[in-house]
């Protein structure tokens, strides 16, 4: 016996080294059997929060195994009996004890005889119970042995805590990582839809779920609706295009209310809207679901009027393994939808102030072309092969963006040329040809003031450089080829390509192919042969359209 011990005691200290707790809980059964000289057995969870035991362990019984991670009453059973009781129980008929749950026999392949039922307790807390079956009833009846399985039950309920609780501090650090990661994103990027879909993986992730959602609030529609915004998970993809009008489905009363919903079996729930089930094949039973809130930003001439509004909803759906939503779950989606609610709102806000910009921009290109009746549309038709050319190039969409408000500002200076000048339809001469010329170099003046230099400080070179040429004979500068920026060299072409293939008072357009003939004789000493080439290809694609062809489509 006292050998006996000694070989517990090695085997009990081995399995403690291992910090898993599954893999802690699979070994101890194993041990407890082998004590006991059974063949089967089971190992039960508490949960005091929900006072619920969920299966974590069964051996001896392939059959069984279907019951792991099922959950039922602490207060049923001859497990509920161990628990209650905080004592243990052998039994030598089981299949024929009132307290024994005949469902769970059901599941069995084996003929359950006899089981000693063994509750794990930490300072007299339950924590769980051991069940082994099937044994000896002398493996037992001594009570040095009993004394052994006591002091093992004592010893095992120590390292499970000391697991969990590693568990649980790798969880939150994963958790707080997690929230470092989205944070650190929300400084790199304004992509909110890479940045929410980042989010709800971490929410399925760290919630344990098999599928997140985001939904956000369009009030200008009429009514207001809900537009699945993110989906992650399986069948996520049939879900991209759905709509919602506000009050429908458990997603559209926490939108409406204000106030996040916790729903354990949809089943019961009169809100749950089955359609989206329908349509994605996905079968939803428990979902948790919180409102996104965040600041409403009203710009003003000194500072913003923040006042706090719902712009959607988020939704975590089907805990794993059939388990329940925690405390510690609705807090940790809570934090994540209120990232969620900023990205949507810093983007909203990015999107409204891009927006204004281009407007702006716009409207000063259209104040420059409306001094030329002539050259109407220049401005855009520039910025449109000008993006053409970026694209071509392999140019970043940041970087094509950059281009694209460079093109439509290039001739911003001309704002600043006498109207007998530019509406003169007849040749210019030497004095009023060099007054045209000043327009790059005003342009620049204008738009690098204070409050628009940093803004435009990518565009700039556009203004300054457009009729610059790679033999250093353009102006204002005689700027020669590596001298010049991509974004000037770019425009520059796109600007006589413009100017080539438009109707003039002066002049009839030329087709694009005599167009591109005349850039193509020009590389090396007034364009850049790359730029001319990514433009052409642009026009082989389909993607460049002269004045004239866009009239005869319109017409």
């Amino acid at each position: 016996m006292y050998q006996r011990m000694l070989d517990t005691i090695r085997r009990a200290n081995a399995i403690a080294a291992t910090h898993e707790l599954d893999a802690l809980l699979d070994q101890m059964v194993d041990l407890f059997m082998e004590v006991t000289d059974a063949n089967a057995g089971s190992l039960y969870l508490y949960d005091a929060e929900t006072d619920e035991l969920e299966f974590k362990v069964v051996k001896g019984d392939p059959q069984s195994l279907i019951l792991l991670g099922q959950r039922f009453p602490a207060s049923r059973g001859i497990v509920g009996v161990a628990i209650r009781t905080k004592a243990s129980l052998f039994i030598d008929d089981v299949e024929n004890d009132p307290r024994w749950e005949r469902r769970l026999s059901g599941t069995s392949s084996l003929r359950l005889r006899t089981v000693y039922c063994l509750p794990l307790l930490l300072r007299d807390r339950p924590i769980g119970v051991v069940q082994v079956f099937n044994l000896p009833p002398e493996a037992i009846d001594e009570e040095g042995e009993l004394a052994l399985l006591h002091d093992l039950a004592d010893r095992m309920a120590s390292e499970i805590e000391k697991a969990r609780l590693l568990e649980q501090a790798n969880s939150r650090q994963r958790r707080l990582n997690a929230l470092v990661d989205i944070i650190s994103h929300l400084t790199t990027t304004l992509d909110r839809q890479e940045l929410l879909t980042r989010i709800m993986d971490h929410a399925r992730d760290l919630l344990e779920v098999e599928a997140t959602s985001v939904w956000e609030l369009d009030d200008q529609a009429d009514p207001p609706v809900l537009k699945l915004h993110v989906a992650t998970g399986e069948r996520s993809e049939k879900l991209r295009q759905m709509t919602l009008p506000v009050g429908e489905g458990i997603i559209g009363q926490v939108v409406a209310t204000g106030q996040r919903m916790l729903v354990e079996d949809v089943s019961k729930e009169t809100h749950h809207y089955k359609q989206a089930d329908v349509e994605s094949g996905f079968v939803t039973r428990s979902i948790l679901c919180v409102p996104l809130r965040a600041p409403g930003i009203q710009l003003g001439q000194e500072r913003g009027e923040i006042n706090a509004s719902i712009i959607g909803g988020a939704q975590a759906l089907n805990k794993r393994n059939g388990g329940m939503f925690s405390e510690d779950d609705i807090v940790l989606f809570e934090a994540l939808a209120s990232q969620a609610a900023t990205v949507l709102q810093v983007a909203r806000l990015n999107d409204d102030t891009y927006r204004l910009f281009m407007g702006v921009i716009k409207v000063v290109a259209g104040a420059i072309d409306a001094k030329d009746p002539y050259t109407q549309g220049h401005s855009q038709r520039v910025a449109e092969f000008a993006v053409a050319i970026a694209e071509e190039l392999g140019l970043s969409r940041k970087e094509v963006n950059h281009v694209r408000i460079g093109g439509i500002l290039h001739d911003v200076g001309k704002i600043g040329v006498p109207d007998s000048i530019l509406k003169k339809n007849s040749g210019l001469s030497a004095e009023e040809f060099e007054e045209i010329k000043k327009h790059p170099e005003r342009g620049y003046e204008i738009m690098r003031q204070e409050e628009l230099r940093w803004l435009l400080r990518e565009e700039l070179p556009a203004l300054l450089q457009h009729h610059e040429r790679e033999d250093g004979s353009g102006y204002p500068n005689k700027l020669k080829a590596a001298e010049i920026s991509r974004i000037g060299k770019i425009v520059h072409v796109a600007d006589v390509f413009d100017a080539l293939t438009s109707d003039r008072p002066y002049h009839q357009g030329r087709t694009a192919d005599d167009a591109f003939a005349l850039l193509q004789r020009g590389i090396g000493t007034e364009f850049d042969g790359d730029c001319v080439a990514a433009l052409l290809r642009a026009r082989a694609n389909g993607n460049v359209y002269t004045q004239r062809e866009l009239a005869q489509e319109n017409h």
